[in-house]
């Protein structure tokens, strides 16, 4: 059996208080360098707090200016006598006199040219059968420019008594015997007639639309087709002036009929003299019928 003797050297026992106190020793408390940058990083933060709300504030400030300044702007222009509707000009109209125009226009002087509705203007203008459409725009300070396209009247038309229509179907008057050379529309039937607005029978415009390009064939130079008749809903009979000649078309057949009609003239190098009429509502087909005082019957062409 061994024995070891542990020999411990002379002052290696430590002292726990040393041990603490050495420790303690070690931990360095703050210099007065660091507590002199904290103070000047509050300081500087301070500061930028500061800033920020000055520029915040300011900011108010200026949109509080700026919204009090439009405020009292926007009253000035509206309220204005200065900004008064004073003078309206009119351009573009030949039928609807001057005297009408102004009267129309009456309520809108006195009125703030900023407040002014210029589509409501447009849209009160347009309630005259005459006007198609309406321009309107400001001219400042006090003045108003309205420029109208009248309606062409393009057809007549038989209804309870004869009215002008243009080119769309929309009826603008009665007839005063001044438009007498234009194409008439018969056999229409409606229940109420109303100034301005469009006539609601199908066939009437694919009817004008025919009739204008039926008179640009030259079989019709001579002798243009100056009125058609609706002799059903459903069928279109086109006669010329002179010699009175009668086209039938189909309403929901135009365009084929159309065509059809040129095959036939081109066929007849568009003489159609002792022609009765020329029927192209059918299907496939188109009968041509001699005049009524020869005996002869109908010829039948298979297109």
């Amino acid at each position: 059996m061994m024995n070891y003797t542990l020999n411990k050297p002379k002052g290696s026992r430590l002292n726990w208080g040393e041990v603490h106190s050495r420790q303690r020793k070690k931990i360095k408390r703050p210099s007065k360098a660091l507590k002199g940058r904290k103070i000047k990083n509050r300081q500087t933060g301070f500061l930028d707090l500061a800033k920020t709300w000055l520029d915040v504030v300011a900011k108010a400030v200026l949109v509080m200016i700026m919204g009090y300044g439009a405020f009292h702007g926007y009253r000035y222009v509206t309220t204005a006598p200065q900004f008064a509707v004073a003078q309206i000009n009119f351009s573009g109209n030949e039928k609807v006199s001057l005297h009408t125009l102004e009267s129309m226009a009456q309520p809108l002087l006195g009125q703030n040219i900023f407040q002014l509705d210029l589509q409501s203007i447009t849209e009160q203008f347009k309630a005259n059968p005459w006007i198609e459409n309406v321009s309107a725009v400001r001219r400042l300070p006090r003045g108003i420019r309205i420029q109208v396209q009248e309606r062409t009247p393009f057809a007549r038309i038989q209804l309870d008594k004869t009215y002008l229509m243009d080119h769309y179907g929309v009826l603008i008057v009665p007839d005063n015997k001044e438009y007498g050379t234009l194409p008439l529309i018969t056999g229409v039937k409606v229940h109420g007639v109303e100034l301005g607005n469009e006539i609601p029978v199908a066939g009437i415009v694919p009817g004008l639309q025919a009739m204008h390009f039926m008179n640009q064939l030259g079989a019709f130079k001579d002798d243009p087709i100056q009125k058609f008749h609706m002799s059903s809903p459903l069928k279109l009979v086109f006669t010329t002036q002179t010699r009175g000649i009668d086209i039938y078309l189909a309403v929901d057949r135009i365009q084929e009929g159309f065509e059809n009609l040129k095959l036939i003239l081109d066929a007849m190098d568009s003489n159609l003299t002792g022609i009765h009429y020329i029927d192209l509502s059918f299907k496939d087909k188109v009968v041509v019928k001699k005049n009524r005082m020869e005996p002869r019957r109908g010829i039948v062409h298979k297109i």
